[in-house]
């Protein structure tokens, strides 16, 4: 099944223009709206508002930072935005970006496949009403569950570029949030979550793949052009992007 959604998300915008713009999109008929948490901005408590502003339309956090929290509250806070829409809140996690974690929030930056696998384990084993106790090589919790378990299921999705992460994103996610991807690595990207989804014996199908597709809506030639360049310096500033624009063949 094919859906479409829409990014929310600029420095400029308040919470207020965000409730409005997802009003908008439930409307226009969009299923699914996202929101990227930005440097001083909270995507849950963003996306609590907004569900609880709209109808129907799916909120997903596209993504936190799986460095600047912890699984455990991270789900307590998915799961009382599920109980406020039951089955329309989606929790998406990444890695984010080393410079922004390190020296923003003075986090340690390290293991982020390992990192990131756990956080999802745990976080959707709580999500689905779990008591979870868990020792593993990066979280140690003794015993923790959410006091208020959704009775609707709150998918959640990994942020996966390389191989690895996608497969490993195959083997413990409900979906993957691609970026920057061309027609041609998402084919490719594809191949990856369904291997991994296979190594872990489930079906390829379980797992949803979803990517961000930049637009610009204008008449105006230049503004096009002046908006392209101004994304792509923005990700190309960034190690982790600028490794994968060349791997995907944009290195010149």
């Amino acid at each position: 099944m094919n859906a479409i959604g829409v990014r929310i998300r600029d420095a400029d915008l308040s919470l207020a223009d965000m409730g409005r713009l997802a009003t908008i999109a439930e409307e226009a008929g969009y299923q699914s709206a996202w929101l990227p948490e930005s440097m001083g901005r909270d995507a849950i408590a963003e996306l609590i508002a907004l569900v609880g502003t709209t109808k129907r339309i799916t909120i997903g956090t596209g993504i936190v930072p799986v460095f600047g929290r912890q699984p455990t509250l991270t789900a307590a806070a998915m799961a009382t935005a599920a109980a406020i829409a039951p089955g329309r809140v989606i929790l998406g996690v990444g890695i984010g970006h080393r410079d922004a974690l390190v020296g923003g929030h003075g986090v340690a930056f390290s293991r982020p496949l390992a990192h990131t696998k756990e956080f999802v384990e745990i976080a959707s084993r709580l999500l689905r009403g779990e008591s979870v106790e868990h020792v593993g090589d990066i979280y140690r919790i003794g015993r923790f569950r959410v006091e208020c378990t959704p009775s609707s299921p709150v998918p959640v999705y990994v942020a996966a570029l390389r191989p690895a992460m996608l497969r490993m994103a195959g083997a413990v996610a409900d979906g993957v949030l691609m970026n920057w991807a061309t027609p041609d690595r998402i084919r490719e990207a594809t191949e990856h979550v369904r291997a991994g989804a296979r190594e872990a014996g489930r079906s390829p199908d379980e797992v949803r793949i979803a990517s961000y597709l930049r637009t610009c809506v204008s008449d105006d030639a230049e503004r096009v052009e002046r908006a392209s360049r101004e994304q792509i310096a923005r990700y190309g500033s960034m190690v982790y992007y600028r490794n994968y624009f060349s791997e995907i063949g944009f290195a010149a």
